[in-house]
């Protein structure tokens, strides 16, 4: 191999970069391998700066690999690249308990993204719009949770300004949606749990149509830390024990037992059985002022939306409960305007697997006509 030879380098191939650092230096060379062996694309070299040269070692060698991926960024977005390099540590960087923020920030540059570019079709950008909104484990949510949840996948040009044109138009979310206003006074906010499902507010949402089994109304659950939801059916006549029970299966079998319970002042829950049962776990009651439900904004909010969820989403009023559980799901695996991320990543540390799309043939005619029961509940 003559280093002064450089070929062209071929997008459809694979990438090798290899680095290594001196003490007042960082190299580089791109190669690839044309199938008679790697051969040079391109060279780069720098001198380091004062402040660089008093890195320790392993963090001279990262410096080489992270200069590598900048200039040559051109070549390497979005293709297979492999990394050689003569410091044996580097390989288990990821799993250092300790990082200083500088470390942190190249291997979140080294990481990039996964996001798919998509070229400005107007019927492919409606689709895949389509897809994420119009979906039941989507849920017909707003701009801001939309975008974010194509954001995951995605990018295009003017993403915002065809979302925001493509959910003004949508005639369910016209229909279905209220409007919400920012109430005028001083916010007073409940204290901060410190771990998921340490706070839960709860609440009942009656007044929906009896299924066959009898259940017309909801019991919605909220993780005050992470705004994941759990929404459990019940009947609007069960007692406080029934509720004990069905928290007890809802929400401790998953989570545990919460420090504090914040609710209305139903009578199931301000009576004895109720803070009896509840005082014996140690958890304590916390109780909304009478005649303002801004004192749980955040569970009036959630009803809300759960109440929309089916509105949008269940055309049948008689099956709300068949489609209750995606419900949940789609609520769940929405990003949240408060903490910019879903409920399901802030609980398990990732987002769930979900199919962009269910319009696939389907070997088994039954499975196929079982997705279009819950799509069309």
């Amino acid at each position: 191999m003559s280093p002064s030879v450089l070929h062209i380098a071929d997008p459809e191939r694979p990438f090798e970069i290899i680095t290594d650092a001196s003490d007042i230096a960082i190299g580089a060379v791109l190669m690839q391998d044309f199938g008679n062996g790697l051969q040079p694309i391109a060279y780069e070299s720098r001198k380091m700066q004062s402040a660089e040269r008093n890195y320790p070692v392993h963090d001279k060698e990262m410096l080489a690999i992270v200069h590598a991926f900048k200039i040559w960024r051109c070549y390497l977005t979005g293709a297979d690249v492999t990394v050689r390099t003569d410091h044996k540590s580097l390989q288990y960087m990821r799993a250092q308990p300790n990082l200083n923020p500088r470390q942190i920030r190249w291997l979140d540059y080294l990481d990039g993204t996964d996001r798919i570019w998509v070229p400005s079709y107007r019927l492919l950008l409606e689709l895949l719009i389509q897809e994420v909104h119009d979906w039941n484990l989507s849920g017909h949510f707003g701009v801001d949770k939309t975008l974010k949840a194509l954001q995951r996948f995605y990018y295009w040009p003017d993403m915002v300004t065809n979302l925001q044109r493509y959910v003004a138009g949508c005639p369910i979310c016209q229909r279905m949606k209220s409007s919400h206003q920012r109430p005028t006074g001083l916010l007073q906010p409940l204290e901060p749990p410190q771990r998921p499902w340490q706070h839960v507010t709860m609440d009942f949402v009656t007044g929906l149509p009896a299924g066959p089994s009898g259940n017309d109304a909801v019991l919605v659950v909220v993780d005050r830390l992470t705004k994941m939801a759990h929404f459990a059916p019940c009947r609007r006549t069960i007692t406080a024990e029934e509720t004990s029970r069905l928290f007890i299966s809802t929400v401790v079998r998953l989570h545990g037992i919460p420090a504090a319970i914040i609710s209305d002042r139903d009578p199931k829950f301000t009576s004895k059985f109720w803070q009896n049962t509840w005082a014996r776990y140690g958890t304590h009651l916390q109780f909304s002022s009478a005649y303002h439900p801004q004192t749980d904004g955040q569970m009036e909010r959630t009803n809300q939306t759960m109440e929309q969820l089916i509105r949008t989403n269940c055309p049948d009023r008689k099956k709300w409960e068949d489609v209750l559980p995606m419900l949940e799901f789609s609520y769940n695996n929405a990003p949240s305007a408060t903490t910019n991320h879903s409920p399901f990543y802030l609980n398990y540390g990732m987002d769930p697997t979900v199919p962009v799309s269910t319009n696939v043939e389907s070997q088994v005619p039954r499975s196929h006509q079982f997705v279009e029961e819950l799509q069309t509940a």
